[in-house]
């Protein structure tokens, strides 16, 4: 008993190792998705993830590592969205679904009846999904594999791997906010990587907003470090104050070089969100560092660097609204057609990751641009899935309040503190989300896991 007792242990402590191993490698390759072939850096990222995956469930190490609802929410999910690629039995008899045709049964289908006539025609029966493209639809499925892989990780992995986790994502965030200023600095091309020219800070992004979302996550475990540091520097021996000190400076420098890329990325609403996660994450770790002369010198902190993004980076952004009437932005236009064609599509959608192409049939002459998001990923989310997107984004903000209810009465450990700190960069995603379609780029997506699964990581995990 004994023998296969400390088997059990040896073997649980190798999974998590190589967890740990496969996560780490996952976020040192996902940079390179703005630097290399896309489609190809993807490819391995989600090789990867399926990797990531199999060692998780085979050997349980999962198992206790976040709450059940999490887990049942997120199987439910998925298993409905890969419904949406599974072709439907021929000559089933639903309310919805004529004997072997789809087009013209399922809500806004009937734009495609002329298309599967021809294909009848032609002796090509169509096999019938809840999906218009089943092929985009199936990438899109396997674009997941990276991101649920890194959240598994973060409810897998020890306490001391997820805070080494941690410590890689902000030294990877670290990096882009150095590219970043260094490409708003000198304009070479060769800090571009192959992107026009734009004089933004926007690290390996092609877009300067998804930089910005970027930096909005990863700003808040900075500050949070740096105060946690800063209250454990009343520590009296001489080595560990030293060392308490070097947290502190290493903390505060990567806090300050995330605001300052964040500003200069120019963009409008992530130097907005770049100024509400320093007030946020200030005044929230402030109440827990102990002691009124702390919460004093955090707000003047907070205070300065708001006053200094106001300063640098809002004439910019003001500039770009005195140019161009905010309400004439195109994003509005693409608001509206994008729900002209929810209410089309629903309940179903029109299947993952269709929105490009579908988008063009909802489309008004004028825009004459190629639309390929509705930057609003919940709009687009259940644009694509309709009664399931839905389901996904009121699903998601009860699990996230359900997390910060989780979170009260806690003990301020070092964890903890990256755990709120995660909470308030998911926070900021989501308003980000608004705006943007930050969903859709590799990174962000799989960092945004990361984080959700520090945030749900049960506390008796550590």
């Amino acid at each position: 008993m004994k023998s296969a007792s400390s088997q059990t242990v040896v073997s649980s402590s190798l999974a998590h190792r190589i967890v740990f191993l496969l996560g780490a490698l996952s976020l040192l390759i996902v940079p390179l998705h703005g630097v290399l072939v896309p489609s190809q850096v993807l490819l391995l990222l989600e090789a990867l993830g399926l990797l990531t995956l199999l060692v998780i469930f085979w050997s349980g190490v999962y198992k206790g590592g976040t709450y059940r609802i999490v887990l049942w929410f997120l199987f439910i999910s998925v298993a409905v969205a890969c419904l949406y690629v599974v072709p439907l039995p021929q000559g089933l008899n639903l309310p919805f679904l004529e004997a072997d045709r789809l087009s013209g049964t399922l809500p806004g289908r009937s734009l495609y009846a002329d298309v599967e006539q021809w294909l009848l025609s032609k002796g090509q029966a169509p096999n019938a999904t809840l999906s218009l493209i089943p092929y985009e639809s199936t990438l899109a499925l396997l674009a997941l594999l990276p991101p649920l892989a890194l959240f598994f990780s973060g409810i897998s992995v020890t306490e001391i791997q997820l805070r080494n986790l941690v410590y890689l994502l902000l030294l990877i965030a670290g990096v882009q906010a150095v590219i970043g200023l260094v490409q708003y600095a000198s304009g070479n091309p060769a800090f571009y990587f192959g992107m026009p020219v734009a004089r933004n800070a926007q690290g390996t992004y092609v877009n300067r907003d998804h930089f910005a979302a970027l930096l909005e996550m990863t700003l808040p475990i900075a500050i949070g470090l740096m105060l946690y540091s800063i209250g454990r520097s009343h520590d009296r021996r001489r080595d560990a104050k030293a060392r308490v000190l070097n947290q502190v400076l290493i903390f505060g420098s990567l806090a300050l070089l995330l605001f300052l890329a964040g500003v200069f990325a120019r963009s409008r609403t992530g130097v907005f969100l770049i100024m509400v996660a320093v007030l946020v994450s200030s005044f929230i770790f402030a109440r827990h560092i102990g002691g009124k002369q702390t919460v004093g010198l955090t707000a003047i902190f907070a205070t300065l660097a708001v006053g200094l993004a106001a300063s640098i980076g809002l004439i910019p952004v003001l500039n770009r609204f005195v140019s161009r009437n905010p309400v004439e932005d195109e994003r509005f236009r693409i608001f509206e057609h994008t729900i002209e064609g929810i209410k089309a599509f629903f309940p179903f959608g029109s299947g993952p990751g269709t929105f490009s192409d579908v988008y063009r049939a909802f489309q008004p002459i004028e825009q004459g641009k190629f639309i390929n998001n509705a930057h609003n990923d919940y709009l687009e989310l259940v644009f694509e899935t309709g009664a399931l997107g839905v389901f996904i984004i009121i699903g998601f903000f009860l699990i996230y309040f359900m997390g910060c209810f989780k979170l009260a009465g806690q003990t301020w450990s070092r964890v903890h503190f990256i755990k709120v700190a995660a909470g308030i960069g998911i926070f900021l995603f989501m308003l980000h989300l608004l705006t943007e379609f930050l969903l859709h780029e590799p990174m962000n997506t799989m960092i945004f896991a990361l984080l959700l699964g520090v945030f749900l990581r049960n506390p008796s995990r550590g």
